[in-house]
């Protein structure tokens, strides 16, 4: 992910060699994330892109377990959101992150 330094260069190099009027969108990212979580302007719906067939097949056989066992949507989704808040502490997300990498080459 790109600083403000580096987008600036960048922006300034695109401008330089012709693509000064070309349409953009900026996002601070960090902002952003605030303000989804804040969720002010009241969002109801929430997308995950997987990119993987396989684990998009995962995640809804394990909503459709949950759902099948409560029939109850919002009940449901509380649960899976607590689900993943009690799931992995920090640390161990970084242990387990530390175990996927292994030692270096």
């Amino acid at each position: 992910m790109a600083t403000v330094r580096q987008g600036y260069e960048k922006l300034r190099w695109m401008a330089e060699h012709g693509q000064g009027e070309e349409k953009i969108h900026i996002v601070f990212v960090e902002q952003e994330q605030k303000e989804r979580i804040k969720n002010q302007k009241r969002k109801q719906n929430f997308v995950l892109c997987t990119g993987d067939p396989d684990l998009c097949s995962e995640f809804e056989r394990q909503k459709d377990r949950i759902f099948r066992r409560v029939q109850n949507k919002t009940l449901m989704l509380e649960l899976m959101v607590r689900a993943w808040r009690e799931a992995l502490s920090d640390g161990e997300i970084d242990r387990i992150m530390a175990r996927m990498e292994g030692p270096e080459s």
